[in-house]
């Protein structure tokens, strides 16, 4: 069964909420009515605190509720009110650069975890709160939203926008005051508008595996970024790594030798045979395995190891994972020692292949 979850990055500003509910389920200018079933939002300690002072306390989205029947079985309570928190203790500001990562994260995971059901259709809104928490909110559908996800922000009448007491149009009489003339305005004939936001749905267009992953915001960024841009690889002998710009692999002296043996056969427009585990002593040929001992010889002191197909397979199993690990799936598959047409081999070009061993 179907859900529609409404989310919100907004605190101080509750009313953002009951005006992004009005504007999609109860405008009875609006044809494609949208009614959230739940709704769940997302905010600093202090913000919450007064999304419950006015909006529960003072039983405002009762009321809303009241005076539109089909709001009436929305799930929206102290429940659905989710934190922003360090080590299990709630911020009650946004005050560092440290605070808006922390939010980025949860807003990205928060995103990630309702888009991980098909069952969910998403609408988030980007109106209220912090400007970073909006962008966060809506970069973070962009990531992970689907075709059936919406993002909007709220426009209300100038003249309720700083009203006290205006959370939504009511059905009946309701005056309210601006904060700074006095003026009095009836809520009842208020307008409010929703702004759908087109957005580039990147989901689809990178690899799932690199934005799915339990990965904090920024990481899950730098690795789209990383994947979108040429790959420059680098081997360091001394240090046994493979490098992408600044982001570094540390590969144990078998693998690593394994990959740059690999890496020199690549320069001479050589590939490596892949041993059969079907024919006893199988490896990976005379002059290829003579010239992987010389390179692990220099990187650990050991007899010489036969490259049979069970040690090929470990080594290949065991670097792409770190591989994954460093720079995302998307990269992890292009860079992999991997079959080509009469081997297995580096599927670089030899110019993205740069060796200091």
């Amino acid at each position: 069964m179907n859900r529609n979850i409404l989310f919100l990055v907004t605190g101080m500003t509750p009313q953002i909420i009951t005006e992004t509910v009005w504007a999609l389920a109860c405008d009875p200018n609006k044809t494609d009515k949208w009614i959230p079933d739940e709704i769940h939002v997302l905010s600093t300690e202090d913000g919450l605190n007064q999304i419950r002072a006015t909006l529960f306390d003072e039983q405002v989205f009762a009321k809303l509720k009241s005076d539109y029947s089909v709001l009436s079985n929305v799930k929206f309570d102290k429940e659905y009110l989710h934190v922003i928190s360090k080590d299990g203790i709630a911020l009650k500001d946004l005050k560092t650069p440290a605070d808006n990562e922390l939010a980025a994260n949860m807003i990205c995971q928060k995103v990630r975890d309702f888009t991980q059901d098909d069952n969910v259709n998403l609408h988030v809104s980007i109106a209220g709160g912090r400007k970073t928490m909006g962008f966060y909110a809506g970069y973070a559908l962009s990531l992970y939203g689907r075709s059936q996800d919406r993002m909007s922000h709220v426009l209300v009448d100038s003249d309720y926008e700083s009203a006290i007491g205006f959370y939504y149009p009511t059905v009946s009489d309701y005056f309210v005051e601006q904060r700074f003339t006095g003026k009095r305005f009836n809520a009842k004939d208020a307008k409010i508008w929703l702004a759908n936001i087109p957005f580039v749905r990147m989901r689809f267009s990178i690899n799932q595996d690199d934005i799915i992953a339990n990965k904090d915001f920024s990481t899950v960024v730098e690795m789209i970024n990383l994947s979108l841009q040429p790959i420059q690889l680098t081997l360091d002998g001394k240090r046994k790594t493979v490098a992408i710009q600044d982001k570094t692999c540390k590969l144990t002296p078998k693998e690593f030798s394994l990959y740059l043996l690999a890496a020199q056969l690549k320069h001479k427009d050589e590939t490596l045979y892949y041993p059969s585990k079907d024919i006893d002593g199988d490896n990976i040929g005379e002059a290829h395995q003579k010239l992987f001992n010389q390179i692990h010889g220099k990187y650990k002191t050991k007899d010489d190891v036969v490259v049979d197909e069970q040690y090929m397979r470990s080594s290949l199993t065991s670097m792409k994972k770190k591989f994954i690990k460093e720079f995302g799936k998307s990269i992890a598959e292009k860079i992999a020692i991997q079959s080509v047409d009469n081997g297995y081999s580096i599927n670089l070009p030899l110019a993205q292949i740069t060796l200091n061993a």
